[in-house]
């Protein structure tokens, strides 16, 4: 690979929060089939072009609400498929970035209401825990992943993705390496692997959030939130229980 390729490459690992599952589990999950990321929305639609045809990626899995979907669009070349498969209906603050619901958005408009700003700040670990329990939106994480093992049987490298690449994304994630049979640690260290690329932006944000709120508070809520939390993705694996397997003949 030629320098030029490996700097494109970190570029979209650190702007998309990208990177490929293959080689989890000892090796147990094949390379060049799964890619992890943000929203593709950020690139133009050459850079999309280019992303796609450097991973080989033949269909893309989105995981956001319609209204994400349809605001911020993913620029896919002709021939790319796409399946939109939401996890969750409707907004959440911290999760879903509609407009309107975006937490930046949110913090402008409310910045001389700190204290109804902290109100809303979700209970992640219930929305964790409900993504993998509820049984609509535990139905389109199955079928996300049934599609995903799909395609990978018949040689498709799928990307799939939510906005920032953490929460819905995660759990996709935790789920498909869960059907491999890939063990606790390995997947949390993948959910965590979103830290390195997460920490810089975040720090951006929460300084931007700091100058406008002056509630220090606050500001570290909104840190923890932006960032891949351990104890998230450790309550989702407790709770998860994995889809019997279809019977055999």
């Amino acid at each position: 690979m030629t320098t030029r390729s490996v700097r494109t490459d970190m570029n979209w690992k650190q702007k998309l929060n990208l990177r490929d599952l293959g080689g989890t589990g000892g090796g147990v999950v094949p390379r060049g089939r799964y890619i992890r990321s943000g929203k593709l929305s950020v690139l133009t639609a050459e850079q999309c072009a280019a992303l796609c045809a450097r991973y080989d990626i033949g269909c893309v899995i989105d995981l956001r609400t319609s209204v994400e979907a349809e605001e911020f669009p993913d620029p896919l070349p002709p021939g790319i498929g796409y399946v939109h498969i939401p996890l969750l209906m409707g907004s959440a603050v911290g999760i879903t970035h509609e407009t309107g619901s975006d937490p930046m958005t949110i913090i402008r408009n409310l910045r001389n209401s700190p204290g109804q700003l902290r109100a809303m700040i979700p209970d992640f670990r219930s929305l964790y825990a409900d993504i993998v329990t509820d049984p609509q939106p535990r139905s389109q994480l199955d079928r996300a992943v049934g599609l995903l093992r799909h395609n990978a049987d018949r040689g498709i490298c799928t990307l799939f993705h939510c906005t920032a690449g953490k929460d819905r994304t995660g759990l996709v994630s935790m789920a498909l390496l869960r059907s491999y049979g890939v063990g606790r640690a390995e997947i949390v260290a993948d959910y965590m692997l979103t830290n390195r690329n997460a920490f810089w932006p975040t720090l951006k944000k929460c300084l931007g959030i700091a100058l406008l709120t002056r509630d220090w508070s606050l500001t570290k809520a909104a840190y923890r939130s932006f960032m891949a939390q351990r104890s998230l993705i450790e309550t989702a694996l407790d709770c998860y229980q994995a889809p019997a397997a279809a019977p055999t003949e």
